[in-house]
């Protein structure tokens, strides 16, 4: 199973909307965004020493009876050759599983929708759906992108829970850009808006050490903009 775990958090009440979860981090990520502060599990100069594969899913049999789920993040979860045969794994301990990915394998996606192995997934959309301002937010391939369409295409299709999420951050994703996003998205069930987060160690590129965050109260006037639209079923604030 060739899964690189990097990190471990053993209980959360806020990464799986209403349910107490595990939370794993996995190392790599097929994008360079900026702003990104997960450093170590993004940038390989960064890495730690990965967690071995089968003591964590031990800790997570002797905890099922206390945790509902268990959220995939990253770095980004589907680059993970081996991560369908891991989520098997979480599946036959009863687990709900979340992912939260940048989208970028549609066909992985649909594979392990097929397989029944995801119950909900949060997909990030970096920036208006146009290939330059996502390569420039992203750092993203013209294959990537594509394969990011898709998946947006692959959730509104319904198949299981999901949410797409946008993060402002001054500078490279403002307000007015939101609205053009949530606007492409126009049918979509759920949409978040989240604030870039400014008090991080380091980040992709340091000088977003530099950058202040949006205020709470700008956050949901956006998100009541959105939602009074009608564009999208629900719009809230992370």
């Amino acid at each position: 199973m060739k899964v690189k775990i990097g990190g471990l958090i053993k209980s959360s009440l806020i990464d799986y909307p209403s349910k107490l979860s595990a939370v794993i981090f996995f190392q790599g990520c097929n994008f360079r965004c900026p702003s990104c502060y997960n450093t170590n599990v993004v940038l390989p100069e960064k890495f730690g020493d990965l967690l071995d594969i089968e003591e964590t899913l031990t800790f997570l049999k002797k905890r099922r009876t206390v945790l509902d789920a268990v959220v995939l993040l990253g770095g980004e979860p589907l680059i993970q050759p081996g991560l369908e045969e891991f989520v098997i794994k979480l599946k036959d301990l009863g687990y709900l599983v979340k992912l939260d990915t940048n989208g970028s394998d549609s066909t992985k996606i649909r594979r392990m929708f097929s397989q029944e192995l995801l119950d909900y997934v949060a997909m990030d959309v970096k920036s208006p759906l146009d290939f330059q301002s996502y390569q420039a937010v992203s750092n993203c391939s013209k294959k990537e992108f594509e394969q990011v369409l898709k998946s947006i295409r692959l959730l509104k299709a319904g198949q299981v829970k999901y949410e797409f999420r946008t993060t402002l951050v001054p500078g490279q994703v403002e307000m007015n850009e939101v609205l053009r996003i949530a606007e492409q998205l126009k049918g979509s069930k759920q949409y978040i808006v989240q604030n870039f987060f400014s008090q991080a160690p380091s980040y992709v590129d340091d000088k977003f050490k530099q950058k202040n965050s949006f205020s709470r109260q700008e956050l949901e006037k956006l998100a009541n903009e959105v939602q009074n639209r009608g564009w999208i079923g629900t719009v809230d604030v992370r």
